[in-house]
This record gives C-alpha cells, sequence and structure tokens, in this order.
C-alpha cells in the first residue's frame, strides 16, 4: 500500500509539475497572426514612451522576452526598415526592424513613425547646415530619392528645387577626359603623346604626356585665381593658364586645374571646334542632357544656385562665385548642372553614350592609380570625386559605386558644417540598406 502510494504521490506530483508549465506557458502572450511587410520609419517620442526593445521575439511571448534587450530612449529618431509585423493576444503590434542591414529585434509598432528615406536625408542634411540638392540610388536611377533642402536664393525666398543648377566644379573634369579618351579611341591622337606636339612652349613639355595630364602626374601646378577681367573667349583662357602655370621635374600627384584647362586646349585644337561646341555634341547632345550648360550661357528661365554659408549661428551669408574665377576654368569647372544630369554623365562613361566600358578603363588607367581621367578610384570598386570653387559656398561630391548602381551625388550650394566626405558616405549607407519608402 505504502508503495502504491508512493506511486501515486510521484504521479500527483508529476501532474503537479506538468499542470504548472502550462499554466506558465498561459502566462506568456501568444502571437495571433504576423504579416511580412517593409517600409521604413524612425523611433518617434521615445522620451517619454521609452519603448523596450526585444531581440528574439515580441514582448512576453516566451521566455526570452520577458525583458527588455534595450530601450527607446536610446534609439530616439534612429532610422530602420520593418520587415514584419506581429499581432498579440492582448491587441498591441510589434515591429520587427533591421538597421542598416542588421537585424535588431523587435518593439511596439506605436513607437515607430513611417519615414522615408528623403525625409531621413533631409534631416541629416539640415544637421549638418547643408543646403543644396542630393540624389540617392541602389539601383541605378530607378526609385532614387531626390532631395532639396535651403534656399536657391534666399532674399527672393525661392527654395532648391531638383532642376536647379549648381556649378560643377572639378566634378567637369571627367567630361574633359572622355572627350579625349574618345579622341584616343578614334586614333586623332594618344594618351602617350608629348604636350610638346600641341604646346611646346609649356615648360618641360617634351617629357609631359597627356595621360600624365588626365592623372595630374605633370609636374604642373598652379594657384586657382582669379584673373583680374572676366575671360570672355577661349584663347583668353587658355593663355591665362598658360602664363601662371609652373612647371617642375617632379612626376606625383599633384592636384591642378591647369592640366585640365590644357587637355580641353589639346582636344579642341585636334578637332578643329571649341571646347564648348565638344561637350554638346560628344557629352550633352547624346545623353540628351537638358540641365547642363556652360557657366556664360545659363538661360534666363534656369533657377541658378546662389552660393552662400552658414556663419556664426546664421545661414545664408551671400558667399557667391566670382565671375571673373569661372571664365578661368576652361576645362576644369566652369560648367552647370544638376545631380541627375550628372549621374546620366556617369552612366554614359561606361554604356556606350559616351564611352565604352573598356575606354572607361582605359581612362580610369586600369584602377592603378588612386585618381586617373576625373574621378579617383578606391578599393572595393568605389569611386569618388569632389570639388569645390574658392571664396565660394559651393561643395559637391559624388560618391558610389564604379558600375553607378548605389551612391550619392551631393550639389551643395552652402557647405555643410560637417566634412562632405563623411557626409557622403553616412548617405552612401542609407542609399545601400534602405529603398525611398
Amino acid at each position: 500500500m505504502k508503495k502504491l502510494w508512493f506511486i501515486l504521490g510521484g504521479l500527483c506530483v508529476a501532474g503537479g509539475l506538468l499542470s504548472t508549465q502550462p499554466a506558465e506557458a498561459k502566462s506568456y502572450l501568444t502571437i495571433t497572426s504576423t504579416q511580412n511587410t517593409s517600409y521604413n520609419a524612425r523611433f518617434n517620442n521615445q522620451g517619454t514612451r521609452n519603448d523596450g526593445i526585444y531581440y528574439y521575439a515580441p514582448y512576453y511571448t516566451q521566455r526570452s522576452a520577458k525583458t527588455r534587450d534595450a530601450s527607446g530612449k536610446d534609439w530616439q529618431h534612429r532610422f530602420v526598415k520593418v520587415t514584419k509585423v506581429a499581432k498579440l493576444s492582448n491587441g498591441t503590434s510589434y515591429a520587427q526592424f533591421s538597421w542598416y542591414g542588421k537585424a535588431i529585434g523587435w518593439v511596439d509598432q506605436a513607437a515607430l513613425q513611417k519615414y522615408s528615406r528623403s525625409q531621413n536625408a533631409a534631416a541629416l542634411l539640415k544637421k549638418s547646415h547643408f543646403q543644396g540638392n542630393a540624389m540617392l540610388f541602389n539601383n541605378y536611377a530607378t526609385g532614387a530619392s531626390h532631395v532639396s533642402v535651403g534656399s536657391a536664393d534666399a532674399t527672393a525666398k525661392l527654395p532648391n528645387s531638383n532642376t536647379a543648377l549648381f556649378p560643377l566644379a572639378s566634378l567637369q573634369k571627367v567630361m574633359t577626359g572622355a572627350i579625349i579618351e574618345q579622341l584616343a579611341a578614334s586614333k586623332k591622337l594618344s594618351l602617350n603623346d608629348k604636350l610638346s606636339r600641341y604646346y611646346p612652349s609649356v615648360t618641360n613639355s617634351k617629357n609631359i604626356t597627356l595621360r600624365q595630364l588626365l592623372n595630374h602626374r605633370s609636374g604642373i601646378d598652379m594657384d586657382e585665381t582669379a584673373p583680374s577681367t572676366v575671360l570672355n573667349t577661349q584663347s583668353a583662357e587658355l593663355n591665362y593658364t598658360l602664363t601662371q602655370l609652373k612647371v617642375s621635374g617632379d612626376t606625383s600627384f599633384t592636384y591642378t586645374n591647369a592640366n585640365y584647362t590644357l587637355l580641353a586646349a589639346v582636344a579642341s585644337k585636334v578637332t578643329g571646334q571649341n571646347y564648348d561646341t565638344l561637350i554638346q555634341n560628344r557629352i550633352i547632345k547624346p545623353l540628351k542632357l537638358t540641365h547642363t550648360y556652360a557657366w556664360n550661357k545659363l538661360p534666363s528661365t534656369s533657377t541658378v544656385a546662389n552660393g552662400y554659408r552658414y556663419n556664426n549661428g546664421q545661414d545664408n551669408v551671400a558667399q557667391n562665385v566670382s565671375q571673373k574665377l569661372m571664365s578661368s576654368l576652361l576645362g576644369a569647372g566652369n560648367y552647370y548642372a544638376t545631380p541627375s544630369d550628372y549621374y546620366t554623365i556617369q552612366k554614359g562613361l561606361r554604356n556606350g553614350k559616351i564611352l565604352t566600358k573598356s575606354q572607361y578603363y582605359d581612362l580610369a588607367n586600369d584602377y592603378k592609380l588612386s585618381y586617373a581621367g576625373g574621378l579617383y578610384h578606391y578599393s572595393g570598386g568605389i569611386k569618388r570625386v569632389r570639388g569645390a570653387l574658392s571664396g565660394a559656398g559651393y561643395n559637391n561630391i559624388l560618391y558610389g559605386s564604379e558600375g553607378n548602381k548605389t551612391g550619392v551625388i551631393l550639389f551643395a550650394n552652402q557647405s555643410p558644417t560637417r566634412s562632405i566626405d563623411s557626409l557622403a558616405k553616412t548617405l552612401y549607407d542609407l542609399a545601400r540598406y534602405y529603398n525611398e519608402n
């Protein structure tokens, strides 16, 4: 009998243990439904809400989600991507989210405000007092984000827009380089030609090749200073450079506009056409560009962004470009455009409309140097080019993949208080990991 009671008692104990587990399980919330989704959002009102973030499951749906793993107050305004929504038995909905491609966990969906990539980009730009236009892309131009912030004309209260024109500055150099590459491909010249063949008056020109001019390894240097008067002809622009440049025997990398002014002049000498005609016939028309113009041929109907700077806590302190300086930048920075047009130019460098892919590689010197043909080329298939104008608020950058699938283009008419390189890399990551909505 004692043995029987022992067995029965054991069963009762076992039964008691078994019965407590379902009771504990019943104390957890249950997931009544789930739905896959994809939208961008940011954490909101976390100063007061301070929602819990749960890495493994929605709140209290299993043992690992009984207590929070992180606090929403540390995520205020962070930009995330929601991939799944789970409805719980208590009526709340929890969102599963990632942050810049990294899966994080779950949070009450009410903690998140829908927020587009454009909105987040604008917030980042405004935080650094950037004014201008931005283009972010991760599937070529399809679904690209076009963001305009600040004023094109603060006095007239005219905001920046996608069609506002900005000086290209040094972003133009690759256009000049592409024309030289076209002429090399058609045997009109060789990149190994000596500069002395075209401009023998330049000191040491018999030892300088066109390739060295393209790569800023010619030994030529020149300060970016404005002439005393506006230069109204190409010959005047070239002559100014010829009188200002200096030459040494040092062929290490020295960045100077003079190299590309000389290349523009070489292209004109070979073809018998002035530089503006070459740009029209070889760049603008083949690509059907509608917002790319020479500095002295800007349409009166176009909005041209004025230059500004942020100073002592104040935006829109006038800092426009000198027209005398613009007139001296033949082939090196005297055109205006929009980010969209510039993206089209970059695509044209590889898709056969300006250059073929093999010609692009030749212009890039097969990536043997960090700078070649108007662009910087980095490991991991990244290219970059930045341009600014002395004494003006303009500051531009392209940072993206060599194949033009992913990247960012920033055209600023008020230079950011943060390094534009750093800002571009932040926005590049934004483009990589998030679609527009």
